[in-house]
């Protein structure tokens, strides 16, 4: 009794863990074909825009970010900077100003997220008398690709309400982590990104690189400015209200990657408890869109619902070791220890395939062989944010160059 049991407890979790394979598989073929992405209909509007950098205690990188983005192949008269130096004890609003910027000064109202500074300052751009067209976010290190705008111009001025640009790790030489990290994005921007736009559906917003109409921002105000990942929450709400988000590669934004792990597990924590969070409060909602045939939606409750592939890939592992200790001690069902190893080869290929897929360079296949120790680091940072849930805080991400 207790043996057959074991054996549907373990058929379920193969069957969780195929599901989520299956997903992430699907996805990585979706995003294969360029061709299926939808034609951008010609327009000859040229629309008028802000770019908007929230920025904290980022003297050291923020005036490189200003003279790139003033430096975007687009009509100057066309397009503002602006940074909001929030909370800062440096001189990031002197650095920003002396760049070019327009630069606005928030010390008060909540603090301790980087959504507070964002909605405080789309605010104030959808209240300025220029009227701007579509506002765009980039993050403080950012180092934007001199076509970025003419690139999402035309897919704005088209119809579409929300474009999400590529984003690219400036700095995968830096460390092991770094190079694993420009492979992880490489993955992402397939499977999240490319994948969705050919599908049809709505790309993940991605924190930087990310371009608005005005009147969803009027429409839609940035809710999400408490969260732990006001990005990727935000996006999930305009999924809610009929909103697709639009992808386009070809609008690409450079940004670093942290290069050490301890610098990365705060990152991390934060986005896992970000992560959870969303799934508390959005799932319902998603479920309900999804039983009444919304596609989008059913895509977002998979996104949110399906385990991370660092848990599958753990978790077919850990049920391979468990049957073979099982089956040298009893009768146990050659099927199930079929199926388990045949799941465990397919979470080996897949970031193989990714890479593959995306032509990524030899460094981003070498830096897999710490893949292991990545897949559990993840694993114990995702038990550690349940345990913890509730008292994540915001930290702000350590950038190359900071003080020790």
């Amino acid at each position: 009794m207790l043996l057959t049991l074991l054996e549907w407890l373990v058929a379920l979790f193969l069957l969780v863990i195929a599901a989520g394979l299956g997903y992430h598989y699907f996805l990585l073929w979706a995003g294969r074909q360029p061709s299926l992405r939808r034609e951008v209909r010609p327009s000859s509007a040229t629309l008028r825009y802000a770019l908007a950098v929230p920025a904290h205690n980022e003297q050291g990188v923020i005036a490189s970010t200003v003279q790139r983005l003033r430096q975007i192949d687009y009509p100057a008269e066309r397009f503002d900077v602006h940074v909001v130096a929030d909370y800062c004890s440096d001189d990031t609003a002197l650095a920003a100003r002396a760049a070019g910027a327009e630069v606005h000064v928030r010390d008060d109202g909540p603090r301790g997220r980087k959504g507070y500074a964002l909605d405080w300052l789309i605010r104030r751009l959808l209240a300025d008398p220029r009227r701007y067209d579509a506002i765009v976010v980039f993050d403080a290190d950012s180092r934007v690709d001199p076509g970025f705008l003419t690139a999402v111009n035309p897919v704005l001025a088209a119809g579409a309400q929300v474009v999400q640009g590529r984003h690219v790790i400036s700095n995968p030489h830096a460390s092991h982590f770094a190079a694993l990290a420009d492979a992880d994005m490489r993955l992402n921007n397939r499977i999240r990104n490319q994948a969705k736009e050919n599908l049809g559906l709505s790309a993940r917003l991605m924190g930087d690189a990310m371009a608005f109409r005005r009147e969803v921002l009027e429409q839609h105000p940035w809710l999400e400015a408490g969260s732990l990942t006001e990005d990727r929450a935000y996006g999930i709400y305009l999924v809610t209200q009929g909103v697709r988000i639009r992808y386009t590669p070809d609008a690409i934004s450079y940004g670093q990657a942290v290069a050490r792990w301890r610098d990365a597990t705060p990152q991390r924590m934060r986005w896992y408890g970000g992560a959870f969070d969303m799934q508390r409060r959005y799932v319902p909602g998603l479920m309900k869109l999804a039983l009444r045939g919304n596609p989008d939606a059913l895509d977002k409750l998979l996104e949110l619902t399906l385990p991370p592939f660092s848990l599958l890939a753990l978790g077919s592992v850990g049920l391979l070791l468990l049957q073979a200790v099982l089956a040298a001690a009893v009768s146990w069902p050659q099927g199930l220890l079929g199926v388990t190893a045949v799941l465990v080869l397919l979470a080996f290929l897949f970031p193989f395939l990714g890479l593959r897929a995306t032509c990524a360079p030899g460094r981003a296949y070498r830096a897999l062989l710490i893949g292991p120790f990545y897949v559990l680091w993840r694993a114990w940072i995702g038990l550690w944010v349940r345990l913890r849930y509730g008292r994540i805080g915001w930290v702000r991400t350590r950038r190359a160059g900071d003080a020790p």
